[in-house]
């Protein structure tokens, strides 16, 4: 048993050491940090992007079969759709004229029928003189938008990266959005103003890091490298406020380096076990045959890590940059405390279980006494209950 003892208290120093050396050389990680940031802002248009959502079908599905088999036989031509909206029928024709002379263009489909033309609309179907891939065609097709600006137009097509373009324009709203939403709970949750840099910092720094280095990845999906800043927020963030609330913890009786320390020392078990059950659901990801599925898992996956690493690393060395302002920058909690929710919980936990719980105890010392010093059976039938009736009752 001492054995056991000294064992976990030299486990715990060993610990205390490696936070300690963390706290003390938080320059050096700033500056590892930096440098990481820095390259990751030039290395992230390295990155390689698929747009092609059919690249990652597996060879053996009849989907992929009859896409190759098709690229094989046919010719996609390139082709849009338009709808130019505030013109009279007159002018609809001389714009499907004008069209047609577009260099590029092999044809022009429009008619005075209700499927063309109706309420001041014109509907137009393009077709171009090039295959669907071809760089030409994407030309032809600006061409097409560049004569077209004048009007009140709408436009939908395969060609180029329009999915991955719309998807980009919808996460850069989303991420906003969520920049918004996040500062508004960080400012209700906290309890010193001075708290939301060190978490923002943190984040920040990891997403930056993590966005430049998917080039390791060689090519990801236009999906993957959309949506992962805001998966990774909402996988990570945690990480940065256990570690968070473990200094204020540890600092309301140790001064701010000996907390953080203590606070690192204390938080890395937690922290490291709380994201090996994410990295777990992750890895179960990179086992799907549609292969979109390992990229996302992948690039998640890394997304933790380099978290981790950033909470680990560099957030003590924040925290300590930040602890005066923290002491002086704190506030009232702006979110009431609820304490019926939880004196109800309590009540209803007492009144259906710890009869059950009583009896349990007595059992469980009867049994002891039964089996253990060959007490009489009829000590533990107290009440009219044998062991085989509580058995039953619980």
């Amino acid at each position: 048993m001492e054995k056991e003892l000294n064992t976990k208290k030299n486990g715990n120093q060993a610990m205390l050491k490696i936070c300690g050396f963390i706290v003390d050389k938080r320059n050096l990680f700033f500056l590892l940090f930096g440098l990481l940031i820095i390259f990751s802002v030039i290395s992230r248009n390295w990155v390689g992007v698929e747009n092609d959502m059919a690249f990652y079908l597996p060879g053996t599905t009849e989907t992929r079969q009859g896409l190759d088999l098709m690229e094989a036989e046919f010719i996609t031509y390139g082709t849009c759709n338009v709808m130019v909206a505030n013109v009279s029928c007159e002018q609809a024709e001389t714009v499907c004229e004008r069209l047609e002379k577009i260099e590029g263009v092999f044809s022009v489909d429009f008619d005075d029928s209700k499927e063309h033309y109706t309420n001041g609309s014109a509907y137009y179907n393009i077709t171009f003189d090039y295959d669907e891939k071809e760089e030409a065609c994407l030309d032809a097709l600006d061409r097409v938008k560049e004569f077209l600006a004048d009007y009140d137009y709408y436009l939908t097509t395969s060609l180029g990266n329009t999915q991955s373009e719309l998807i980009g324009q919808e996460m850069n709203t989303i991420s906003v959005l969520v920049a918004v939403i996040v500062v508004s709970v960080l400012l209700l949750t906290t309890q010193a103003y001075a708290e939301i840099p060190v978490l923002l910092i943190t984040f920040l720094s990891a997403a930056v890091i993590q966005m430049g280095t998917n080039f390791l990845l060689g090519t990801i999906s236009f999906v993957s490298n959309s949506v992962t800043i805001v998966l990774q927020l909402a996988l990570s963030v945690d990480y940065a406020v256990i570690l968070l609330n473990r200094y204020k913890e540890e600092h309301a009786s140790y001064e701010a380096r000996e907390a953080v320390i203590i606070a690192l020392s204390k938080a890395i078990p937690e922290i490291a076990g709380s994201s090996l059950t994410t990295i777990g659901g992750l890895i179960a990801m990179t086992f799907m045959q549609y292969q979109m599925g390992p990229d996302l898992g992948v690039v998640l996956i890394k997304a933790i890590l380099l978290s981790l690493c950033a909470v680990f690393l560099l957030m003590p060395g924040v925290i300590m940059l930040f602890s005066k302002l923290m002491d002086t920058t704190r506030h009232k909690n702006f979110i009431p405390d609820i304490p019926l929710v939880g004196k109800f919980a309590y009540a209803a936990f007492s009144d259906r279980y710890c009869g059950r719980l009583y009896d349990l105890q007595e059992l469980s010392v009867c049994v002891w006494l039964q089996y253990g010093h060959a007490a009489p059976a009829k000590q533990c039938t107290e009440g009219g209950r044998d062991a085989g009736d509580e058995f039953r009752f619980l």
